[in-house]
């Protein structure tokens, strides 16, 4: 039986991507918590494992593959759009990284007397984070939409970053300006997070992988057959990479520089994990009660937004909370809090777009925009 048809009849709702986003969301904020506030006296143990496992290979690659699968399924995915949408999270990226380090730092400055937190504030507003990257490849997918390339002539291209990164990797930039450029293209130094050769294979991976999507007339046998190959074929990669040492941060710096500036191995291993959790969580969804299905739909439509309130959360609170220093049990609280606290942000956020956007028109027209939007 064949279960791909030639032309797309996949194209409504994908619950189980909703899953993996909800849940990257809620692993991300635990693990920047955890990055700021916990204990170094802990650091290495089961608790730091864990916490940063859930928060790198079930987090990161599944929203960037997300945004890749995203631009096949978007009715908006047109070369004009790709490049305005890219342009706008490029200075989200940094003017988050203004709101949530430069301002907290200033503030620190000031109240210690100690000019080197402006030093340190400064240099973190040229960080490259997700959000940055995220707008690299809407940039990037504007140029394949806007020269019609093939996923032949995109697999070209992509082979050619991959070589690229292999001989830029880890190149030191002495130039302070030409730095905060190219830290963005390759990892050249610790604020390079989300270097674009050593993470555009996710995105990659998720428009190819939205392609099948959307011609797949039977998601079952389709999530049985990943399965099938990536469980056991993710056993092998990562038991390999682990006794060949081969450095994407899962063992030795526990997913810090060596993780962000991951070359293809990497790729390789979190990619064909990342295939392996969503293929699990398509079947572990019919399980979840609704009102968690519910919620966690709340979350995967308010990524970016979540995204941005609790990394300012996080950037103001060191105003008042001393970090790298709790245990455990702390951290979990303070994640819980400032998770639920920026959950409800977001709700009390939407309710106000809402309201100004609801202005103006009858029922029935602000209801046919809202199934436009979404």
């Amino acid at each position: 039986m064949d279960i791909f048809n030639k032309e797309k009849i996949n194209t409504s709702y994908q619950k189980e991507l909703d899953l993996a986003k909800g849940l990257a969301i809620l692993f991300m904020v635990w693990v920047h918590v955890n990055e700021y506030y916990q204990s170094p006296k802990i650091e290495g143990g089961f608790y730091n494992r864990l916490v940063e496992f859930l928060g790198s290979p079930m987090s990161a690659p599944i929203f960037i593959i997300l945004i890749g699968v995203g631009i096949v399924y978007s009715r908006r995915s047109t070369a004009k759009y790709l490049f305005k949408r890219g342009i706008s999270l490029l200075l989200l990226g940094y003017g988050l990284n203004i709101l949530m380090d430069f301002i907290p730092n200033i503030i620190l400055a000031l109240r210690a007397n100690d000019m080197s937190y402006i030093q340190l504030g400064l240099e973190s507003i040229f960080g490259i984070d997700i959000l940055a990257f995220s707008g690299l490849v809407f940039l990037f997918f504007s140029l394949i939409k806007k020269f019609n390339i093939s996923n032949k002539g995109l697999f070209g291209i992509w082979c050619g970053l991959m070589t690229l990164n292999i001989f830029l990797r880890g190149t030191v930039i002495e130039n302070k300006i030409i730095n905060i450029i190219c830290r963005g293209i390759w990892g050249t130094d610790e604020l390079s997070w989300f270097p674009f050769l050593s993470w555009i294979t996710f995105a990659l991976v998720g428009y190819y992988f939205g392609q099948i999507l959307t011609r797949c007339a039977n998601k079952t046998v389709l999530y049985k057959n990943i399965l099938f190959v990536t469980a056991p074929l993710s056993i092998l990669l990562w038991v390999y990479s682990y006794v060949n040492n081969v450095k994407f941060g899962a063992f030795g710096a526990l997913y810090q520089t060596e993780y962000y500036h991951q070359d293809i191995m990497g790729n390789i291993v979190l990619c064909v994990f990342a295939l392996f959790w969503i293929s699990l969580l398509y079947f572990v969804y019919q399980y979840i009660p609704e009102i968690v299905k519910i919620t966690i739909n709340r979350w995967s439509k308010n990524t970016n937004l979540m995204y941005c309130i609790h990394y300012t959360i996080i950037g103001f609170s060191i105003l008042l909370l001393k970090t790298e220093s709790y245990m455990p049990l702390q951290t979990i609280l303070l994640a819980i809090s400032i998770f639920t606290f920026t959950d409800i942000l977001c709700i009390f956020i939407n309710k106000v777009k809402s309201k100004k956007l609801s202005k103006g028109y009858t029922k029935n027209e602000y209801a046919a925009l809202q199934n436009i939007q979404s």
